[in-house]
């Protein structure tokens, strides 16, 4: 085995008979691999440099002094997320443990245990951290052993806070591939007290991953994670018995086995076959695909390289999830798959594919001009996503002036809505109806199938649906709020609760009046019936806005949201009619209405 496993024990006497190894052993069958041999694993004990009085070293130089490893922190992060995907755990605790319990007693409760508990015997955690020589004898010593040139370093409990310590300290030959701290005190604001905090810069080219596992009821914990002190790491809760704190158990959950036969026993990687008859592109598939394209697109007009290099990181990792939906629908769903997923598993971005008449073509661009393609990364790109859709348009094959024209449209729907040149999204959110909006960014969309619906498919990691029914982007809003009536999601500013029938917001109507000025822009045929589902929004949130003043107070949340969308709605309508989008009768009834105004009045 060319990888080392390193543990570090916590208190005690070093776990001499290796229980440590036999819980993750007996966690590593359990999955269908072969136990590692006690050879191929490291484990200094080292609890006499605790224990004992006198003992101390100076610390040993930092060994990680990288200039610029911005690059090596984006790939740090997008192998994060994929472990995020392989552990298919709660992001949150689940269950009845310390977690619940506040913050502040919770930190009074922790720091008696670092402090007074024999039983976890943490008044030696709290030495460790405060006491330099210490640290320095104990560093010293772990930096005499062979660790070779690939880890897997394990921490547990007063273990995980010198492992902590030590990776800014490790030979620069050594390279850790996993780390993994268990049952993990180093959170606890006792422990930092009157002590530099350890590991001040984390080495982002020198460990590959860092998954933190506490037990929500290990009081050694707190029941909570490492996050909120060390943002490099990613929490997991594991429920692995009431305050049960041992390495063995911690080390034989799945999921925490399973990272270690990760890199012990890689696999050869997922071979996708070829269906023997063409797969062509679902709706939903080839939406996702262009939305990859135009992030792409997008990355090059970015003119500051900084906030470039950002963006195509987070880039990279929207594309991974992608890539794991689509070896899931292979691999789980038994689906055949089109060529171009085939081509895009394989890490080529497959050509936009030509299926859009422009009319389609217009609700897809449209859609693309408000959806940031690295959701949930917001980073500032200046104009770079308005320069991408002419682009865009010309692989959809038409001319660029397609591209423009939509562009103009959504700049003129924008300064419509806000005076101040901004656009105030985010106020007024869906509620009911079975129509799920998910913000892709501060102005893009991305709506799931009804629940009830036939076949529909959730959409996962707010970008992709994959399979039948799925939908992608504010589409199916598109096609839903032309075919249906239009009503207000005013419950979501009101909490009244009340279901509403085709419950859409705000931002679903700006986004149809763009597509529907965009399309008459281009002398294409347009919905003017657009009017209607505007003016029964603006009822709804009049009626609500009123039935609210007689006894909210003037400033009350829920009345300011309901004016600002009464206003957004009536600029709105100003727009449909000022632009030619309205129906006839009402346009022309709007013009008799103001010539009515501004003609003398004659008195007899």
């Amino acid at each position: 085995m060319t990888v080392k496993v390193v543990f570090l024990h916590g208190i005690g006497d070093g776990d001499p008979e290796a229980g440590w190894l036999e819980g993750l052993n007996r966690g590593l069958t359990q999955n269908g691999h072969d136990p590692i041999d006690r050879a191929d694993t490291l484990a200094p004990r080292y609890s006499s440099f605790l224990t004992t009085e006198g003992i101390g070293a100076k610390l040993p130089p930092r060994t990680y002094d990288l200039k610029d490893d911005s690059k090596a922190q984006f790939e740090f992060a997008r192998r994060q997320a994929r472990i995020q995907r392989g552990v298919d755990l709660m992001p949150t605790p689940s269950g009845m443990g310390v977690h619940l319990v506040p913050e502040g007693p919770l930190n009074a409760a922790q720091g008696l245990a670092v402090g007074h508990v024999s039983a976890y015997n943490l008044p030696q955690v709290r030495r460790y951290v405060r006491n330099e020589p210490l640290r320095g004898a104990v560093l010293r010593y772990l930096l005499d052993q062979d660790f070779g040139n690939e880890i897997i370093l394990i921490g547990h409990s007063l273990g995980s806070v010198i492992a902590i310590d030590l990776l800014d300290h490790l030979p620069e030959s050594v390279h850790v591939r996993r780390f993994l701290t268990i049952g993990s005190p180093a959170s606890a604001p006792s422990l930092h007290e009157g002590s530099e905090r350890l590991l001040k810069r984390f080495p982002y080219a020198r460990v590959d991953t860092w998954s933190n596992f506490f037990n929500p009821r290990d009081l050694v914990t707190g029941g909570r994670g490492l996050a909120s002190t060390f943002p490099a790491a990613q929490d997991f809760a594991i429920d692995i018995g009431p305050l049960e704190h041992g390495a063995r158990a911690y080390l034989e959950h799945p999921a925490v086995s399973r990272l270690v036969a990760q890199i012990v026993y890689p696999s050869k990687g997922l071979a996708l076959a070829k269906p023997d008859i063409a797969v062509r592109l679902t709706d939903a598939q080839a939406s996702v695909l262009l939305l990859l394209r135009y992030g792409h697109v997008v990355a090059r007009y970015i003119k500051n390289k900084e906030a470039a290099e950002r963006y195509a990181g987070a880039l990279r990792v929207r594309q991974d999830q992608v890539i794991a939906e689509i070896e899931e629908l292979a691999t789980v769903g038994g689906q055949p798959l089109a060529d171009e997923l085939l081509q895009l598993a394989d890490g080529a971005l497959p050509t936009v594919p030509h299926r859009w008449e422009l009319d389609e073509a217009v609700n897809e661009l449209v859609v693309l001009a408000l959806t940031n393609a690295v959701d949930p990364y917001e980073i500032d790109v200046e104009r770079a996503p308005t320069q991408a859709i002419p682009e865009i348009a010309a692989m959809l094959g038409f001319s660029t002036n397609v591209g423009a024209t939509v562009v103009q449209a959504v700049e003129d729907v924008q300064k419509c809505l806000d005076r101040r040149g901004g656009v105030p999204w985010g106020r007024v959110l869906t509620a009911a109806a079975g129509i799920a909006l998910l913000a892709a960014g501060p102005i893009g969309l991305i709506a799931a199938a009804p629940a009830t619906a036939a076949g529909a498919a959730a959409i996962t990691g707010g970008l992709a649906a994959f399979g039948p029914g799925g939908m992608v982007g504010g589409l199916a809003m598109l096609g839903g709020l032309a075919s249906t009536g239009a009503a207000i999601a005013t419950t979501a500013v009101t909490g009244s609760g009340e279901e509403r029938h085709s419950a859409l917001d705000l931002k679903t109507l700006m986004l149809r009046v763009t597509v529907e000025h965009t399309r008459k822009m281009l002398d294409l045929e347009f919905d003017c019936n657009l009017w209607y589902q505007l003016a029964e929004a603006e009822t709804q949130a009049s009626a609500q806005l009123n039935s609210l003043t007689a006894f909210s107070s003037p400033k009350s949340a829920r009345v300011v949201a309901l004016r600002e969308l009464k206003d957004s709605l009536s600029q709105l309508m100003k727009f449909v009619i000022d632009n030619g989008l309205a129906p006839r009768a009402i346009a022309a009834g709007d013009e008799v209405r103001v010539d009515e105004a501004s003609a003398p009045i004659e008195i007899s």
